[in-house]
This record gives structure tokens, sequence and C-alpha cells, in this order.
């Protein structure tokens, strides 16, 4: 059996047993027991061995300490995921929660995003239990591609919307990104050479970001609609085949963020320049060289991530801008057209070979439709399927919405936390970047299509919109897409459309 697999499953699972333990008034440190019957039912008697032990803390048990060294980076990678609020687990591990479980806004603890009493969190323990019922043969015979099937299924469950901690001062992350990011570091530490002790500064891990170059001007070159969908679905398409790379490559636990033309992953230091390598070579093939990706990374220590991530994030956007700054001095080449062809009227770079003749432009006072090279042309094939006169409402007018959430950045290196005092541990992040690109692209999907009759969206994600409403709508949706989003962000985050 893979061990990888074996260390980033049960790294996966490690504290699954809250919800069972939650549910029957157990003090937190018997979720271990918990997570024991959950995996052997599963996965069997070795793998839930390991998924229990990985607490190094004086008041649970020695069956639940680590014993080797699978355990031990189980163990490590948990902390590392809990950032540096760990020391507060000792409150709540001494006495039982009150329910309903709740689980708290990163910007408020004011705010409640959703509460668990008894029956939801049995229930949704059980669902999860009868969707991996049977598993174990299939793991041990594809260790890679059931593993996925695992990460797939708790990713769709609605941990999302359950707190990794009880605890008040811990409630704000959600269990789903705490499972999530255990399994990434696990997975980062095996790959870099496995156990090496508990001292965090022998550690040290990579976190890769890729932005699109100029996708505003590649997407924005024309207006036509077909045109703006296909651009869109490119950069998209093109994204989704970096995500498959770093799956495959890395695994899905790794990936932090991917959407619109950018990713953020964690990676082991030694396979930096071949993950990197190879998210560059699948994003340009998608794209036929049209858009180009630029990549970069950082590389910190375990203390430096488990102390402080917000500043690990600010930094590798500063070297992100550091990399972008050195392409724009490199001028675009244009393909050579030979003197006399008439070039696209839509990209002006290449000789066009097709004519649209429901487009007609008036050129010099002689109208003539508009000529297309090869690579516009299929695009707006691909585009075709929702037409501004479909979209027109009573007043006969378009809107065109772009929306985009203000000054990110800054939000999601931890500044808002400081403000707060928080700690700005990776958990805590990736659940704010998670909240933010569902917020997106689930609750704008659903105001749009509240005012438009057909599929309207061209994109949706990140912290981005791009749509099509009936004029008359323009003003209702923008604003209730603006409160929409102020309100996900606890009114601590605004959006301006």
């Amino acid at each position: 059996m893979n061990q990888l697999e074996v260390v980033r499953t049960c790294a996966l699972l490690h504290d699954i047993g809250k919800l069972e333990c939650w549910a029957q008034r157990e003090i937190l440190s018997e979720h271990t027991r918990y997570t024991y019957n959950f995996v052997r039912k599963c996965l069997g008697e070795t793998l839930a061995e390991h998924a229990r032990r990985h607490h190094i803390e004086p008041f649970y048990p020695e069956e639940d300490k680590p014993a080797n060294e699978i355990e031990q980076i189980l163990c490590l990678a948990n902390n590392l995921a809990a950032g540096s609020e760990r020391e507060w687990k000792s409150i709540d591990s001494i006495s039982a929660p009150s329910l309903p479980i709740k689980l708290t806004h990163v910007f408020s603890n004011k705010v409640i995003r959703n509460e668990l009493d008894e029956a939801k969190l049995t229930s949704l323990s059980q669902a999860l239990a009868k969707r991996l019922e049977g598993i174990e043969k299939d793991f041990s015979e594809k260790p890679k591609q059931c593993y996925f099937k695992i990460f797939g299924i708790l990713e769709e469950s609605g941990l999302h919307l359950v707190p990794a901690e009880a605890s008040e001062l811990m409630n704000d992350v959600s269990l789903w990104n705490h499972l999530k990011l255990t399994a990434a570091f696990a997975t980062c530490i095996y790959l870099e050479g496995g156990w090496k002790g508990y001292n965090l500064p022998d550690y040290k891990f990579a976190l890769l970001s890729g932005d699109a170059d100029k996708i505003s001007s590649f997407v924005n070159r024309s207006l036509r609609l077909p045109d703006l969908n296909a651009r869109s679905n490119l950069i998209i398409k093109a994204t989704n085949k970096v995500r498959d790379f770093l799956k495959d490559f890395l695994g899905p636990e790794c990936i932090v963020f991917a959407a619109g033309g950018s990713f953020l992953a964690f990676c082991p230091p030694r396979l930096v320049d071949a993950a990197l390598e190879g998210a560059k070579k699948s994003f340009e093939a998608v794209s036929d060289g049209r858009v180009s990706i630029t990549v970069s990374h950082v590389i910190m220590s375990g203390d430096e991530l488990r102390r402080d991530f917000g500043k690990v994030w600010k930094e590798s956007q500063r070297r992100m801008r550091l990399e972008k700054s050195k392409r724009l001095l490199v001028p675009e080449v244009e393909e050579e057209v030979e003197e006399g062809v008439e070039v696209c009227d839509v990209c002006r770079r290449r000789a066009w070979v097709k004519e649209d003749e429901r487009k007609i432009l008036r050129i010099d006072a002689s109208p003539r439709p508009e000529r297309l090279c090869d690579f516009c042309s299929k695009l707006r094939e691909k585009g075709k399927g929702v037409w501004l006169n479909d979209l027109k409402g009573e007043s006969n007018f378009v809107a065109c919405i772009k929306a985009d959430g203000d000054d990110i950045g800054r939000v999601l290196t931890g500044k808002i936390f400081d403000e707060l005092g928080k700690a700005s541990i990776p958990s805590r992040i990736e659940t704010l970047s998670n909240l933010i690109h569902r917020t997106c692209e689930r609750e704008f999907r659903g105001i749009i299509k509240k005012f438009s009759k057909r599929e309207s969206v061209v994109y949706a994600g990140g912290d981005d919109l791009l749509a099509f409403v009936p004029g008359e709508a323009a003003l209702k949706a923008s604003k209730e897409i603006a409160l929409k989003f102020r309100e996900e962000m606890a009114n601590k985050c605004t959006l301006s459309a």
C-alpha cells in the first residue's frame, strides 16, 4: 500500500470523530475514539489506529499518542493547521461542549454562520459513513484513486459549515478547511523527507502562486457577448487544467485556490520547479499561448507558517508583483502578417480568414461583414448560445454588471484579523478564501438568475463577477450583489459593482 496515501488519508479523517463526539456530549479528548470507530468501519484497523493518534498533549491517553513516523507526521501537520491557537486546546478538552455547536464568522464571533444540534451532527456523521462504507478493499487496490474519492465526498458533504472546534475562541474555522490543510501539510512533510522531530524550523514549505497575464485585455478584446463568453471560458478551462495538474502532481489537498486565471498551492520545496513548470505548461497549452501565466513561490519554515500565515501570503503577493514587473519589460510579440494582407477586426494581429455575415461594420462609409482570424472565429463559435436580444426586458436595454471585491489582497494577508485580535492561522485564512469564492460563485449566480430568464453569467468566482441582466434590473441586481457580499463578509469587507 502506498504510504503517502495512508498518511494523507489519515490526516484528512483525523478529526472526523468530532461530529459524533459532540452529538454524544462527550469531552473533546474523546473525539479520537470516535475517529477510530469511524475510520475502522470504512478503512480497517490499521488506518483507524493511525488516524486516532495525533495528539501529544498530557490530557490525552497513551493510546492516542503517536507511535510511529506516520502518526508523528499526522500530529505535526495537525498542529501546523491549527496554528498558534493550538494552546487553547486544553480549555475545552476537560469539559463537554454545550449544544448546539456554532460556527461563527472569521470576522465576527457575533455572526453565526451555522448551528448544529445533536440530530444534525449525527445525521452528517452517518451520511459520511454510509458513503464511505466498504471502501477498504478499493483503498488497498487503488489507494490514490480511492483517496481522491474520499476527498471529493468530504469536500461536498457540508463540513465547510461545521466548526473545527466547539470553543468560542476557535469556532470560526471550518472543520473541512482544517482537515484539508492538515492533509496538505502531511503530504508536504512526507514528500520533503518525512519526520525530523517536533522542531518546526527544521521543516520547510513552499507556497506556489500563479496569475494569468493581461486577462482583461484578452477577455475584453471584443465586446460581443459570444466572444466574452468564449474568452472567459477559455481562462476558466485553462485554470481548471492547472488544478487538474496540481491535483495529480501534489494532491487536491495542497490546492488552496484555483479560479479566474489564478492559483495558490502548498508544495514540498524540492518539487517547486517541476510543479511551477507543469502548471505553466498546462495553462498555456489550453490558451494556445495567447494568454501567458506568471508563476512564483515563497519558501517558509514551519514556525513561520504556524505563527503568522498572513505574512507569508503577503510575501507571496509581493513576489508575484516582482515577477509581473519583469514580464512587463518584455514587449508582446505579434505574429508576422505579409504586407497588403488585412488583419482580424478583433485581435488586429493575425490575417483574417472568415467573415461573420451577422456582424456588419461600417468602414469608411462602406459597410462590410466583420472579419476574423481562425483563432477569433473559433472562439466566437464556441461562445454562441445566449444573445443580447434574449436578455432584453421591457426597456429594450441590456445591462452589463462588473463586480469586484475591494482590497481583497489586504484582507487575505490577515490585516483585519490583526485589528480583531485574531491570529492569521492557515486554516482561518483558507476558510476566508473559501467563503469569498463560494459567495461569488454560488450566491451571485443565484441573484443574477432571479433577474434574468437566461443563463447570463459570463464569469463568477474568486471575488469577481461579470454578468448581463435586463436593463431595468441593473441597479437592483447590482445593489443586491453588493449587499450580499457585505452580509457574507460580516460587514467587514465591501464590493464595488
